[in-house]
């Protein structure tokens, strides 16, 4: 489909679905934006470029004060209202100072599910904020109108990945009960989640930088290691900076620590990690990125890259210059090999780059009852030149990559990735260990579920045409996974 006419598309259901707002209100009925939060949260995630947006009414606690999304990593919220007056956005301003969560977002955005006001007062906004806060009236509050502007501009896969969301919306699911509900079937089966056990310290420390030490506000991490590095020959990854303090699974209070010459040794403090990710939600975060960047450090020791702007894992090639790599796997008695990285030459000059495909997986971290779980998401990833650029037609070819893979594939990808990193470990055996023992387990399957119609709630499969010349560089790896 032409990025024209998803736009076109785009558009009529964005309009459907604001008349739906106005004549719900227009009755007194005002419970739509409740019900359209997980609507709008994936909708501003394709079309924001906010990857980690999530339903903070879902996730964290009802009613959230102030605020209904928010991107942690990037440090964006987002309320989603149907009303549109002055009054409504000077209430969740003053909502959202009131708890202090402009220490947490840089941004806050309302968006209205209607239409919003041709303008609104920016000196009122600026009264509310009392230069605590930026807000720009012309810039963050948004409705559908500033939501196509986007569209343009993210990309067609973006595009097409929110269309696909509010025409899946609208489709819902058809009224009344079929005869399956009265009679359900019997019997029951084994659902296999995209989680895996995850193992840690039991333990991480918090200690205050040295005065001297005065980190900016940006790069801050990059501050503290090139400090670090001026007294040693290497510099840890595996901690995080926050406040000026430095949240690590190193044990910080040896004198003789990599630490030592940038914290004050005197205000080193241990911590569970249920007591530090008890303080507040904010600590949880904090825990969660220093869990990352440890299995960032660990990875990278494999030839796995960290994309930030795609928030992916990525395989690179054992060495630079390799056109292919294969990883070997094993499940049950049976050893075998998965391709996660090719690369194709220029047929104009094979000593140059055309373009490369690398097997990827972003990771969340997750606890349930007394376990902590990484929650798996197998991707793709292509790039293009000596350093893995994001290739410019990545968006055109993962989404056609993606709506051509079924479900077991899918699932097979998960299976190699969770078998392969539970076998780092052993590979770490005859290696030095560098920073924290984080290691993987074994996969969680839910036993007994009751049984799942696919057909009911798998996307409708997309059967168009796409244009050839936009998808050269896909066309070249068709090859089994």
């Amino acid at each position: 489909m032409k990025h024209q006419q998803v736009i076109n598309d785009l558009r009529d259901e964005l309009s459907l679905f604001v008349t739906k707002v106005e004549g719900s209100g227009a009755m007194g009925l005002y419970d739509l934006a409740q019900i359209s939060e997980g609507l709008m949260c994936a909708l501003l995630t394709h079309l924001l470029a906010l990857p980690g947006l999530r339903n903070l009414n879902a996730e964290e606690k009802k009613n959230f004060p102030g605020i209904d999304l928010a991107d942690d990593r990037k440090r964006v919220a987002i309320q989603v209202t149907q009303t549109a007056s002055l009054d409504k956005i000077k209430q969740t301003l003053e909502t959202f100072l009131k708890h202090g969560l402009e220490a947490r977002y840089d941004r806050l955005v309302v968006y209205i599910l209607a239409k919003r006001q041709d303008t609104y007062s920016q000196s009122a906004t600026d009264k509310v904020c009392s230069g605590r806060f930026e807000f720009k009236t012309k810039r963050d509050v948004m409705d559908y109108r500033d939501l196509l502007e986007c569209a343009i501009h993210v990309g067609p896969h973006k595009a097409r990945a929110a269309l696909d969301v509010i025409r899946a919306y609208h489709r819902g699911t058809p009224h009344g009960l079929a005869p399956e509900d009265y009679d359900p079937p019997q019997g029951n089966e084994n659902v296999t989640l995209n989680l895996v056990e995850l193992y840690m310290p039991a333990k991480l420390y918090v200690a205050e930088l040295l005065p001297e030490v005065k980190p900016g506000k940006t790069k801050a991490r990059n501050f503290v290691r090139e400090q670090i590095k001026s007294k040693l020959s290497w510099a840890p990854t595996d901690f995080e900076l926050n406040a000026r303090r430095v949240i690590t699974f190193s044990d910080v209070t040896q004198s003789d620590g990599p630490f030592a010459s940038v914290i004050d040794l005197g205000t080193a403090e241990p911590y569970t990690v249920d007591e530090f990710c008890g303080i507040d939600d904010d600590h949880e975060r904090i825990f969660k990125s220093l869990v990352r960047l440890c299995v960032q450090a660990k990875l990278w020791r494999s030839r796995i890259k960290w994309d930030h702007e795609d928030s992916l894992f990525i395989f690179l090639p054992l060495l630079d210059g390799h056109l292919e790599r294969e990883e070997s796997w094993v499940t049950g008695n049976r050893t075998s090999q998965r391709h996660v990285f090719w690369r194709k030459l220029n047929k104009n000059d094979p000593e140059k780059t055309f373009v490369c495909k690398h097997l990827a997986f972003g990771i969340d971290f997750i606890k349930i009852a007394d376990q902590w779980y990484a929650a798996i998401t197998p991707n793709w990833f292509f790039s293009h030149g000596e350093n893995y650029r994001r290739s410019l037609y990545a968006d055109d070819n993962l989404s056609w990559l993606k709506r051509r893979e079924s479900n077991r594939i899918v699932y097979d990808h998960f299976r190699f990735l969770a078998a392969w990193l539970r076998s780092l470990d052993a590979d770490d055996l005859f290696m030095e260990r560098v920073g924290p023992p984080i290691s993987f387990g074994d996969g969680v399957s839910l036993q007994g579920h009751p049984p799942l119609d696919d057909k009911q709630w798998l996307p409708l499969k997309d059967e168009s045409p796409f244009d050839s010349k936009r998808i050269q560089e896909v066309l070249l790896f068709e090859t089994s996974v």
